[in-house]
């Protein structure tokens, strides 16, 4: 009975143990915390080169160790919520990449990342991409 009542007791802790862990599709999100400021828009069908200076717009993205987001456009918050990191397939380049899951924004994907840069483009074709800096 002794026996009986450890093992349930072990398995009853490693469950608890389990549970608490972090999710193994959860990816890290530690790279991205801090606010990027929007420092560029290229491409589409126009052939668009979009920046702070020639449009007027300061755009902002806040990322939370908590999984929030803040995107303010010159200092008004115009999309908050949560968000994810994700790795998905392009449905353009078939390529397995990290994707920003917003909860109300438009998802990206994440084309390049650094201490100081973020690269991120909608997958789309023709689509846009975005360069952020801290």
């Amino acid at each position: 009975m002794k026996k009986l009542s450890a093992l349930f007791v072990g398995l009853s802790l490693l469950s608890v143990a389990v549970a608490c862990g972090t999710r193994e599709d959860e990816l890290s999100n530690e790279q991205f915390v801090g606010t990027w400021n929007w420092a560029s828009t290229t491409g589409g069908t126009g052939n668009i080169n979009d920046t702070p200076e020639n449009t007027g717009v300061q755009l902002t993205i806040t990322f939370t160790d908590n999984y929030t987001y803040t995107v303010k456009e010159n200092d008004a918050t115009v999309s908050d919520g949560s968000y994810s990191i994700i790795k998905e397939v392009t449905p353009t380049e078939h390529a397995e990449k990290l994707f920003i899951d917003f909860s109300n924004y438009p998802d990206v994907f994440v084309d390049g990342i650094d201490a100081s840069n973020l690269y991120l483009g909608d997958h789309t074709a023709d689509g846009y991409s975005y360069h952020y800096k801290k």
